[in-house]
């Protein structure tokens, strides 16, 4: 059974792979950061375990000199992405960060990823906070976000070579 937090799991270990390509290749050295989690125990017995807090972004790391963190999400919906699948403090996060950072979205029925860069997804998450679009739509990726892979930015030998992508 697929549970709405480990939907995107294979998208996420897809990242982790290509960052061991970046960071095997010398090119950057980016790590997904974990959540911490409160584990409640009677004896040696797990009971119960929940997230202490809320987390920072999935992914954080350094790059020709600069830092990064992006958060990574993964849709089965054909149509857009539902900006629900968003924490607001990941938002935030991104918003205060001082170096890159930007959104993975992958589109598992069309095997496609997009990168959104900062200001567009806060502009499309501000506006959705006003009363505007509760999603990013598909087409809206196809025409303004950067497609990774296929063909798209696959230069440096890793599988999904997002890097390039940032602009």
């Amino acid at each position: 059974m697929s549970t709405h937090a480990n939907r995107g799991m294979k998208f996420e270990e897809l990242i982790n792979y290509s960052n061991d390509q970046y960071k095997a290749k010398g090119i950057a050295n980016i790590k997904k950061i974990s959540t911490p989690w409160t584990v409640l125990r009677q004896g040696k017995r797990i009971t119960s375990a929940f997230p202490s807090g809320p987390s920072t972004v999935d992914f954080m790391g350094d790059w020709q000199g600069k830092s990064i963190c992006f958060e990574a999400k993964s849709t089965k919906n054909e149509t857009s992405f539902p900006f629900s699948n968003f924490e607001e403090h990941q938002i935030e996060f991104i918003r205060s960060w001082k170096g890159e950072s930007f959104a993975l979205i992958h589109f598992e029925s069309y095997e496609e990823t997009y990168l959104i860069d900062r200001l567009s997804l806060l502009r499309m998450w501000d506006e959705r906070m006003l009363g505007g679009r509760k999603s990013i739509p598909y087409k809206w990726c196809q025409e303004s976000a950067r497609l990774i892979g296929k063909g798209a930015y696959q230069n440096q030998g890793v599988l999904l070579d997002y890097l390039p992508a940032i602009r």
